[in-house]
């Protein structure tokens, strides 16, 4: 189990092009992707990082078993996501990993109808 996880949610138009931009310029990086239904999982051997493309965007998971790898997942996936959305921000607001953040997608769905 990783000692390290933290998630996000990024509010996106086309999730699963982002998503797999995001796999294709960090599959260099990565010992392997993997494809688990729609989630595509970058292995980095002590961390990985789980990409879920939804309707309304994507949702970002980290899990390492160090800080340093952990941190450094972080920061490929913001830097990638910053030029694959075109936002020059780069800022993503991570929260510690909680069952609640999964469904934050769909309660916003459901409560505003959509996206």
């Amino acid at each position: 189990m990783a000692k390290h996880i933290s998630e996000t949610v990024v509010w996106v138009a086309d999730a699963d092009r982002i998503a797999e931009t995001l796999c294709g310029s960090l599959s260099d990086c990565a010992l392997s992707v993997d494809i688990d239904g729609s989630d595509q999982v970058l292995n980095f051997g002590d961390g990985r990082a789980i990409i879920k493309p939804n309707v309304c965007g994507l949702h970002l998971r980290v899990e390492a078993e160090d800080p340093l790898t952990f941190f450094g997942i972080r920061s490929l996936l913001q830097v990638s996501l910053s030029r694959a959305s075109n936002d020059q921000s780069g800022r993503l607001e991570w929260h510690a990993a909680s069952g609640e953040l999964f469904d934050v997608l769909g309660r916003r769905a459901r409560r505003t109808g959509g996206c």
